[in-house]
């Protein structure tokens, strides 16, 4: 079973989600199937939604602690432009291409005259491979060289260039989840009968059960009621408390994809873990941040190694975490009293317009030191 998705997608084998040209009515458990599992596509939404609604903010490195905010070269500002995506867009694309497949992969179609990437566009997972042993990349279907791929690798295994997938390596999960959900679908024919029609009059050829059969899940599977012929009984079945556990499956699932995620559970639908502790909004708000910053970075990394020299880009993070008002006051309190922000920026924040004279920093006062009289040095 391959772990990587290049030139063909990871499998399944058992009968029921196994390959689809296995033979008919059977299910692939590929990223498309495995995002009809709710847990799953909440911890893809959550990923994606939260990191393609950051800003980008552009920066230029001026020496080694220094740096200055810059407009946003070709790559970013094309983003926005008229037939592009836009930016909450194509960030999507890729936060999305490395949580469900574990890479990223876009084209490289037009570059400056320096050869920098100035249009990168994503591709579908059919539109690319990667050959690990010749480390040749292919673009629908015909090979080419490195510097056309735009690439953002997950977790990467040493000696390897493509990304684990994380709904490949954890198949048996994702499985156990699919396979509860489907537990009460008639159409499919698995799990317990939801309910039992018993003829009271005769037995029933083979033939005639089947009949009967088919013409009572189908009206079942309409939410209709079924009648037939005379002298029947119906009788509901209820779910035996020992397969009730499926219920209890679909918990453990959301714990599981939360885990795999590395997001907290409740922001899946899962139930949170019992703590004492207290959490205000704002920590919330920071856990979420810290739990995001891993793919956060990958794509920072991933655009700024595109740019020119001593460029870089930064997702804003601190845009998506708002203190209650009185806390927020009186951090931009303290830090308009030691000048780490002018009134004006201090004003940006709240999107407020500048006023005259307010770029000036305030300077803190300096400390003073006790002196020291020359007959008591020692």
């Amino acid at each position: 079973m391959s772990l990587l998705f290049g030139r063909s997608e990871t499998r399944a084998m058992d009968p029921w989600f196994a390959n689809g040209d296995d033979g008919p009515g059977v299910r692939a458990v590929s990223p498309e199937r495995a995002v009809t599992l709710p847990y799953v596509f909440a911890a893809l939404r959550h990923i994606v939604d939260y990191g393609s609604t950051l800003p980008i903010d552009c920066f230029r490195r001026k020496d080694e602690s220094t740096r200055e905010r810059i407009t946003p070269p070709q790559l970013i500002r094309g983003l926005d432009d008229l037939g592009r995506p836009g930016s909450v867009s194509w960030l999507g694309q890729g936060f999305f291409g490395i949580a469900a497949r574990g890479n990223a992969v876009g084209w490289v179609s037009d570059v400056d005259g320096n050869g920098l990437p100035t249009v990168v566009n994503w591709l579908r997972s059919s539109d690319w491979s990667f050959d690990e042993t010749t480390r040749q990349w292919y673009a629908f279907g015909a090979p080419v060289p490195s510097s056309r791929i735009f690439h953002v690798p997950w977790i990467v295994p040493d000696g390897c260039t493509l990304g684990l997938s994380p709904l490949g390596l954890f198949i048996a999960t994702i499985k156990a989840g699919l396979s509860a959900q489907d537990y009460s679908d008639i159409a499919r024919g698995g799990g317990i009968p939801p309910s039992v029609l018993r003829n009271t009059a005769k037995t029933l050829s083979p033939k005639e059960a089947g009949v009967a059969k088919a013409r009572a899940k189908a009206a079942f599977a309409r939410g209709e009621p079924f009648v037939t012929g005379n002298d029947w009984e119906f009788e509901a079945t209820a779910i035996p408390p020992n397969h009730a556990q499926f219920i209890e499956t679909l918990k453990l699932t959301a714990s599981q994809i939360a885990a795999i995620y590395g997001i907290d559970r409740t922001e899946i639908g899962g139930e949170a873990a019992n703590s004492l502790t207290y959490t205000t909004e704002e920590h919330r708000l920071i856990n979420r941040a810290a739990n995001m910053t891993p793919y956060i970075e990958r794509i920072e990394q991933a655009i700024s190694r595109r740019l020119p020299s001593k460029q870089f880009v930064k997702l804003n993070i601190d845009a998506k975490i708002r203190a209650d008002i009185k806390t927020r006051t009186d951090v931009i309190g303290e830090q308009l009293a030691d000048g780490r922000l002018s009134l004006n920026e201090a004003r940006a924040l709240d999107d407020m317009p500048p006023v005259a004279g307010g770029d000036r920093h305030n300077m803190p006062a300096p400390v003073m030191q006790p002196i020291t009289r020359a007959e008591e040095t020692p």
